[in-house]
Order: structure tokens, then sequence, then C-alpha cells
């Protein structure tokens, strides 16, 4: 099995690196904190004490962290990913980043010899955990279908979506329609709730015609009307306003450089922005319904 290399042991990486190391493959592995680290080597992989030592023991490098300006970190320098690198080897990024600097690292990672795909990810951690994530990738076809048996351990829908770079793309067009659609339920449950509807009636009648959704499924903004919804337990996170409002500033700088008119975008960025100043950052996106009732006069529920 090829030797693989994975930095990022977050919220999301542990439990994808851990799926690896369950599979059978020979994992050194990296991270700032020592406490996943701790949890890896236990379970059979070889800390690292840097990028550069994790490409040096690896053929494939697996990336996974919170920022455009982390990946540059990793992967630029006398420490970084592509000063251990060898010809031939392959690097595979699952942060979600701005597509730029996707297509930046592997136009460095080219020149050098070292293949290189984007894959990033789509689902919470539980699914990190159980290795059912949704994952995009970019790259060259032939690449993919050589990584793709890596990737399955990881994810249970693995799609290839075209060259380098557009795995980022697709990958922040589905976060953008899932967060407008979030903010249209929102807004239809505290319409119902405001006039006198039952939330648990609302969801009954949505979830049967044409107001349905993946988020509508998952993230009802009232308490006990689904199981699973984050409203149920204060808006603790699976994916937090944090890294939401990270992902809606990636989309609105691309739009910006294309020319591309985003209003909905726009108003639903400016909402998380408002979340995050009511100190709601690391609860789960979804607490933007909260600014959203607050703004009408309706208290906390």
């Amino acid at each position: 099995m090829k030797k693989l290399g994975f930095i990022g042991l977050g919220n999301m990486g542990k439990g994808m690196a851990l799926n690896l190391v369950k599979a059978g493959y020979p994992l050194t592995i990296h991270d700032v904190r020592p406490e996943p680290v701790q949890e890896l080597v236990k379970a059979g992989a070889k800390a690292a004490g840097s990028p550069r030592e994790v490409a040096e023991n690896s053929e494939i490098v697996i990336t996974m962290v919170t920022s455009s300006p982390h990946v540059e970190q990793i992967m630029f320098g006398d420490d970084g990913v592509l000063a251990g690198m060898k010809k031939g080897n392959i690097i595979i990024d699952m942060s979600t980043i701005d597509p730029i600097v996707t297509r930046k690292v592997a136009a460095a990672a080219a020149d050098k010899g070292i293949d290189m795909m984007d894959a990033p990810v789509s689902g919470a951690p539980p699914k990190a955990a159980d290795g059912t994530l949704s994952i995009m990738v970019g790259g060259k076809k032939e690449l993919f279908d050589q990584c793709k048996s890596i990737l399955d351990v990881m994810g249970e829908k693995v799609i290839h979506v075209g060259e380098v770079g557009m795995g980022e793309v697709v990958k922040l067009a589905n976060n953008l329609a899932a967060a407008i659609a979030g903010v249209g339920m929102f807004e239809g449950f505290l319409f119902g709730v405001k006039l006198g509807a039952d939330p648990k009636v609302l969801y009954e009648v949505m979830s049967a015609s044409s107001g349905n959704s993946w988020v509508l499924q998952t993230r009802v903004p009232y308490p006990n009307v689904i199981p699973g919804s984050p409203a149920n337990d204060d808006f603790a996170p699976g994916f937090t306003t944090d890294l939401m409002a990270k992902d809606l500033g990636l989309i609105l700088s691309a739009a910006e450089a294309t020319n591309i008119p985003l209003l909905a975008g726009s108003l639903t960025r400016q909402l998380l922005e408002a979340a995050r100043a009511a100190g709601y950052g690391s609860k789960d996106w979804s607490v933007i319904a909260r600014i959203i009732q607050q703004l009408a006069g309706e208290d906390e529920k």
C-alpha cells in the first residue's frame, strides 16, 4: 500500500486520518496540537515534527486545514511539504480554500514534478469519523483513478468534477446554495411561528411540500422538532459559523473578481457576520436563525 502522510488533525481531519490507519495504510501525521497526534500514534500512525518530515516519509500527502494561508504555510518554505516531496509524489489537499491558492500550489508542485488534486469535503465530523463524506475532486482523471481507493476510505460519494481547482469551486457553490436555502427556511419558520403556527406542524407540512430541503431535514431552527438539529443543543456545531463565514468570504471574493453578482449570498454573509459579532462564531452556522428571530423581536427559544 502507498505510504501516506496526513497534515491537519482537526474536527474533520482526525476522523479521516483514523479511517486511513484502520484501512491499513502506513500513515505519517503532523498537527500543531499534540492531543490528536497522540491519539493517532496510539492507533498506529507515525508522528512527524514538520510538514516537510511528513512529505519525506510519504508518497502521497493529504492536507486538511482551515484556510488558504494555512495551506500556503504548510506547503511552502524550508519546512514545507514541497521541500520534502520527491518527483512523482502526489498532494491531495482536502481543505476548503480559495481556488486561486489551490492553483498556485498546484503550479509550484508541477514545477517539481509533483501532481496535485484538490478534494474538499462535505459533511460534519460524524461523517468524517465513519467515512461517509462527500468528496469533490479536481485534478487529472488518471490521477483521480489512481487515488480513488484512498479517497473511498474517507468518503461515501467521491466525484471527479474537473481539473485542479474545480473541487474548490464545486464545494463553494454547494455551500453557497445551502446557506442561502437556510436563510429562506429560517425566515419561513419565523413567519409561521410569529403568526401562531406550531414549529412541528410547519416541519410536517414543509417536509412534504415545496419548502423541503436538506437544510430543513437537518437544521430546523426551533428545538425538539427533529432529532439531531443543532437547535436542540443550543446550536452545538456540526459546521461552525466561523467556517461558513470563511467560505462565504471566499465565494464573494471570487465572485467580485469575476463580476458575478451574488445578491442573496451577500445578505447571507452579513447574517453570518452578525452572528459572529454576537459571539456565536463557534456555534453551528444555523444560529443565524437566532439573529433573524432577534431582528423580529422574538425571544430566544
